[in-house]
Parts: C-alpha cells; sequence; structure tokens
C-alpha cells in the first residue's frame, strides 16, 4: 500500500520535494564553499594592494632619488656652457675652468667634469675611488696625443704630475663628445668605456658650446660612472636582502643595489653584464619574468605601465616590479626591484590554499550528493522505458491469425520512485488500455469496411459488365443510324436534281428532322464511347499548354466556338512546358466541351459583347485550366454538373459528365465557380509532374 503523503525512509515522496532538499543542500555547500574561497581571496586581494603599495613606494623613492642625481650634471652644464658662451676666450683659459670644475666637485656629487675643444683640446677633473680629485688635461702645453694626470692642492690647482698617458686620438671620438655635436643639443650620451681607462664605463649629459656666430667650439660634459652609479644605489636601497637593478631595454645592467653585478670580469678585460648572465637568485627570478627570450613582458619604455608580480622562490614569496623610467631625459631605462613579501601576505596565501581546497570539498560533496539523486531517478525511468520498449515491440511485431492483439504494460515500479514517476506510470497504463480499446473498435470497423469493399467489387463489376454491354450496344445502333444518316443527306441533296422539280415541302421537313435527331443519335453515341474509353487509356507525361493550344485550334475552326472570340494571351503569354500525365485526345475532348458549352450558353443568352477566356497558370503542386465567360452562368446548384443534365433544347447533358469523367481518370478535380463578370468559370486542376528525362513507358490505366 503506497502512503499518499509523508515521507519514505527519511525521503520526501513528491520527487519534486526531493530535489528541492538536494539543491538547497547543494546550494548551501557551494555557497559555503564560495564564500570562504572569496573571504580568503578578499583578504589575500588586499594584502596584495598592500605589498603592490608597498613596492610602488619603494620604486617611488628609488626614481625620486635618480632624478635628483641626474638633475646634477643638466645644472652643471646649463652654468658651464652659458660662462663660456659669454666670453669665447675662457675656453682657452683650462686653469679658470680646471678651478670652475673643482669647485662644482665640492658642490654636486657628480663623478667627472670636462671640457672638449672643437681642435681636440680637453680638460676634465674626476673624482676617485676615494673621493680624491684628479686633473686630466690634453692641451698644447702638454703636447697633443698625451694626458696629463695631475694631483691637486687645497685650491684645486695642479700640484703634481701623477702619469702622462700617450696614445690619446687628436679629435675627440667617444659618445660624449660626437653624438652632442651631430645633434647639435644638450642629451645624454649612451654608455662607453673612457679612452684613457677602458675599465671604466660611464654615461654623460653634454651640451653644446657655440661662439656668436653660432660655430661650434666646443663640449661640456659632465659623467656618471657606472661603478659610483651601483655604490650610490646600494646606499639608497634600504632592503638588504632584495636587489634593485637599472637596465636598458636589452638587459643590460646600467646599475645594481649590488655592485659587484654591474661588470663582469674575463682576466684583464672589462664589460658591462646582463641580466641573463647573472648566477644571482633575484636576478635570475627577474630575467625569467621580464625578459624571457620566448616570452619578454617587460614593459615598453614610454609607455609608463609598471609590470608587478608574485612569485615563489626557495620558499620565498617575492613581489617583482619593472617600471619604465627616463624617457623625458631621452634614458630609455627600466627600474626592476624584488622585493621579500612580508609574513602577512605569506599567511593570506596559505589561508588562500586552505579556502580553495574547501570550496573544492564542497562542490565536490554536492557533485556526490546531485549524482546520487539522478541515480535515483534514472533507475524508475529505465524501468518505465523497458516496459514501455516491450509494448512497442508488440506492436511491431507481425500480425498472424494466432497473434493475441491486446497490449500488456507492467513497469514494477514501487512507491520509492515518487509519486510524480507512478502518476506517470499510472498514465502509460491508462494509455495502453485505451489502446487496446481502440483497437478493438478498429478491428470492427474493418471487419465491416471489408464487407463493404466485397459490396463495392461486386458493383464494380456489374458496372464493367453494363459499360461493355452498353459499348455493344451503341456499336449495334452506330451503324444502321450511319446508313440512314447517309441516305437522307443524299436525298435531300439529290432532290429536284433529276427531275428539276424539288420535293414537297412536307417531305423535305421530314427528312431533315431525320438528319438532325440522326446526327444528335450519332453525337449522343460518340460521347458515351469517350465516357467508356475511360476503361482503356494510354497516359502519358503531357504538355498541358500544347494540348489546350491544339483544342483551342480545333473549337476555331468551326461550330458556336467560331463564333465567339476566345481570350488565350495567358495561354500563349508563357512558353514554360506545363507536364502533367493523361490522355491527350480525352483532355482535348474535355476542353472543347467547355468551350462549346460557353459559347452556346452566350449565343443562347444572346449576351451583347461576349467573350471566353482560356487560361493556364501554375498553382503549388497543380497546374490549373480556366474557361471562363461572361455569360449568364451555371444554375445554382453546381451537383448538376456530377449528372448528365442540360439546359439547351438540343443538348446531350453529358458535357459536364464527360469532363468530370475525364478529370477523375486523371487525378484531377473540376471546380465550378463564377467569373468576375458573374458569368461561369470552370477550373481543370490536374497533377502537376516533373519534365520527361527521355523516352518515358506509357502507364495503362
Amino acid at each position: 500500500m503506497l502512503k499518499p503523503r509523508g515521507a519514505i525512509g527519511g525521503w520526501p515522496q513528491r520527487l519534486s520535494n526531493r530535489l528541492a532538499l538536494v539543491s538547497l543542500v547543494q546550494l548551501l555547500l557551494v555557497a559555503g564553499g564560495i564564500g570562504g574561497l572569496s573571504f580568503s581571496l578578499g583578504r589575500r586581494r588586499g594584502l596584495a594592494l598592500s605589498e603592490s603599495y608597498r613596492q610602488n613606494a619603494s620604486v617611488v623613492e628609488l626614481s625620486s632619488h635618480l632624478d635628483r642625481r641626474l638633475q646634477a650634471p643638466l645644472q652643471i652644464n646649463a652654468l658651464n656652457q652659458r660662462w663660456l658662451q659669454q666670453q669665447p676666450g675662457r675656453q682657452r683659459d683650462f686653469r679658470a675652468l680646471g678651478e670652475r670644475f673643482w669647485s662644482q666637485l665640492q658642490t654636486f656629487d657628480v663623478d667627472y667634469i670636462n671640457f672638449g675643444a672643437a681642435d681636440g683640446a680637453f680638460l676634465g677633473m674626476e673624482r676617485g675611488r676615494d673621493g680624491a680629485l684628479q686633473l686630466h688635461e690634453d692641451s698644447e702645453r702638454q703636447g697633443r696625443g698625451v694626458l696629463a694626470v695631475y694631483a691637486l692642492d687645497q685650491r684645486g690647482r695642479p700640484s703634481r704630475l701623477l702619469e702622462r698617458i700617450p696614445g690619446m686620438t687628436a679629435l675627440h671620438e667617444e659618445p660624449w663628445y660626437t653624438e652632442t655635436a651631430q645633434a647639435g643639443r644638450p642629451l645624454w650620451s649612451s654608455i662607453y668605456a673612457w679612452e684613457d681607462q677602458p675599465e671604466v664605463f660611464s654615461i654623460s649629459h653634454n651640451a653644446p658650446v657655440r661662439s656668436p656666430d653660432g660655430q661650434l667650439q666646443g663640449v661640456v660634459g659632465v659623467d656618471l660612472v657606472l661603478s659610483q652609479m651601483s655604490q650610490w644605489l646600494a646606499g639608497i636601497w634600504r632592503h638588504p636582502q632584495s636587489l634593485a637593478l637599472i637596465v636598458e631595454p636589452d638587459g643590460r645592467l646600467v646599475a645594481s643595489s649590488r655592485p659587484e653585478l654591474t661588470l663582469q670580469r674575463n682576466g684583464a678585460q672589462v664589460r658591462r653584464a646582463h641580466l641573463s648572465e647573472l648566477r644571482q637568485p633575484l636576478a635570475q627570478a627577474l630575467q625569467r619574468r621580464y625578459f624571457a627570450s620566448d616570452r619578454p613582458t617587460a614593459p615598453t619604455p614610454g609607455s609608463g605601465a609598471s609590470q608587478l608580480s608574485q612569485v615563489q622562490l626557495g620558499g620565498r614569496t617575492l613581489l617583482l616590479g619593472a617600471t619604465p623610467w627616463g624617457q623625458e631625459q631621452g634614458l630609455n631605462w627600466i627600474l626592476l626591484t624584488a622585493l621579500d613579501a612580508d609574513a602577512a601576505s605569506t599567511a593570506a596565501q596559505r589561508a588562500s590554499l586552505l579556502g580553495l581546497l574547501t570550496a573544492l570539498a564542497a562542490l565536490a560533496l554536492a557533485a556526490a550528493l546531485s549524482q546520487r539523486q539522478i541515480r535515483g531517478l534514472l533507475q524508475p525511468l529505465r524501468q518505465l522505458e523497458g516496459a514501455a520498449d516491450t509494448v512497442r515491440q508488440r506492436l511491431l511485431a507481425p500480425a498472424g491469425p494466432t497473434t493475441r492483439t491486446d497490449l500488456q504494460f507492467s513497469s514494477g515500479l514501487t512507491a520509492a520512485a515518487g509519486s510524480e514517476l507512478l502518476a506517470l506510470d499510472r498514465a502509460i497504463s491508462d494509455l495502453v488500455e485505451a489502446t487496446n480499446t481502440a483497437n478493438q473498435r478498429l478491428q470492427q470497423t474493418l471487419e465491416r469496411e471489408r464487407l463493404r469493399d466485397a459490396q463495392t467489387l461486386a458493383l464494380l463489376k456489374d458496372k464493367l459488365r453494363s459499360s461493355l454491354q452498353a459499348a455493344t450496344i451503341a456499336h449495334e445502333i452506330h451503324q444502321p443510324l450511319s446508313v440512314l444518316l447517309l441516305h437522307s443527306q443524299l436525298l435531300l441533296k439529290s432532290s429536284g436534281q433529276s427531275t428539276g422539280e424539288a420535293l414537297p415541302t412536307p417531305w423535305r421537313t421530314g427528312l431533315e428532322t431525320i438528319c438532325r435527331e440522326a446526327n444528335r443519335v450519332v453525337s449522343t453515341i460518340e460521347t458515351m464511347r469517350a465516357l467508356l474509353r475511360s476503361a482503356e487509356t494510354d497516359h502519358q507525361r503531357l504538355d498541358l499548354r500544347e494540348v489546350a493550344s491544339s483544342a483551342l485550334l480545333y473549337a476555331r475552326s468551326g461550330g458556336s466556338t467560331a463564333r465567339v472570340p476566345i481570350d488565350s494571351t495567358d495561354l500563349d503569354h508563357s512558353q514554360q512546358p506545363a507536364w502533367i500525365d493523361g490522355d491527350a485526345v480525352q483532355i482535348q475532348i474535355a476542353i472543347v466541351n467547355l468551350l462549346r458549352n460557353a459559347a452556346e450558353a452566350l449565343l443562347q443568352a444572346a449576351i451583347p459583347e461576349p467573350w471566353i477566356r482560356l487560361r493556364l497558370e501554375r498553382q503549388t503542386e497543380d497546374w490549373w485550366l480556366e474557361v471562363a465567360d461572361n455569360g449568364p452562368g451555371l444554375a445554382a446548384s453546381v451537383e448538376q454538373a456530377i449528372a448528365p443534365h442540360t439546359t439547351k433544347a438540343q443538348g446531350s447533358g453529358l458535357g459536364l459528365f464527360v469532363v468530370r469523367t475525364t478529370m477523375e481518370n486523371h487525378g484531377g478535380t473540376l471546380e465550378i465557380d463564377r467569373s468576375e463578370s458573374g458569368g461561369a468559370c470552370l477550373r481543370l486542376c490536374f497533377p502537376a509532374r516533373n519534365a520527361p528525362s527521355g523516352d518515358l513507358p506509357s502507364t495503362g490505366d
């Protein structure tokens, strides 16, 4: 006994309640997991933003220090350029110029200040690694092509000669001079090695010095030595376990917070280091993140966009950053930084991982519950499917004299299947019972139809026998009538020709009556033969347009149809074949009958301006041949067209009957309607066929 209400084994009886309960549990699990994950990710995101701000602050501080350091060369060059151009003679006063350079090195944190004249004379002052200043001079006083190095006293004047370096170029061919002279404006040079000290690499800001007439007199410049820039960067970078690098877009180092990384030494040869050559772990992490050969992601110079990311390295969480710098000054540098994330960020990552695992576990449990519920639904559905398939096979099994026609349906569902599925089971059972009842009624109806078909077959046999007998009788009648008609016509024609006397009027009237009535009987017999010919027709693929044109030509050749205008514009307008299957002779007889009936009706009604229209058109799957007129129209009851009937004094009443029989023989229909002028409109509807593809065999009906 199924309980109508309540629960079964702790589960609700209704499937809708079960699904609602399972869905609620799944939603709680998913919402809880996603909520925990969202909280964890949100906290991590907040800490990530905090770390991003910390990294940005470090980069901004570094950028600010670098701005101030690189402003000094610009200020020094502007002062020296103006000082030299105010009095052109100062360009040869190396003593005054040297004292000026010495004074500026006391004030500004730069490594080298120099002036190169257009004729090759040179004066520079260098700050060594120990802070001591030295004067470098290549002039006529020392001999051109020799660089003299002097120690300075407390007032900045040469005190003693330390070294003479021969082999200097006659003109300045280093980038600080050549690039400035070519550009004709102040600019930063590319990084280059000193001519007298190839192990020293520097970058210099330079400005051209011109005479009042605009001629180049020389170039003043201020150098920043890369090794000194690295010492300076190490001093301002306050993160001892991290790394800060200044690199060019191709990855070569400009400066490093770890100075030993800036230059690479191979014996006596010194060159600038490339980021990919460094073995320092933080530098390698920056190389992989921003300068990997397969997918470089370093920001493009001039974009102004910083790239920040977080990576794991040896158990440490690192915050990596790449920021373009110096585009306004013509320096396409990139500031690379690698900072350790703080403890809170690391804890947030662990919490995020735990939240992710919890969410995945909740989703897995929700999926398991859903899978169990699906199995619980599919089992009874499979039972229903199996029972329904049994019924289907029973329906498709071939019937035999001993085959049981009643269908049986039994799914075997229990109360645990749910009330909805049990209701479906009962509905299918009721449907099977209704099918059995309908099948029984159908069998009874088929039995009655079989009896009726037997009776109809007997009637058709009788009708065929009568038709054959009528054909025989028509033939027997036609022979003497033809003799009678021929002799009466001969008598009328020969009367008075031999004797010269005309027949008496009663005799002539009698002979004419005999001829007229004999013609009428012969016409009736021919019509009956046309009706009987349907038993032996020869259907072939025909062009209805051509058949109608032939019938129209015959109709116009004489008789009543020659006395009424027939409009065939629509028929002649198109040359498109109208393919049908049929007997051309029967169809022509039907068309001529329609035209003749229309003409005789118009003449009998004495219509002032009579007309007949013959039109052929395609309608979906049929061809319509329409005969319309402006006469009085047919009788109100179209049923008269089914049986022989006439309204004419001399008519046989078989015209429309012949047409109707012909259309039925061709699988078409005869439709009777009114024309737009109120006259008759009779429409022959033939099934359309495809164009013939060669010789088609005839199909006798």
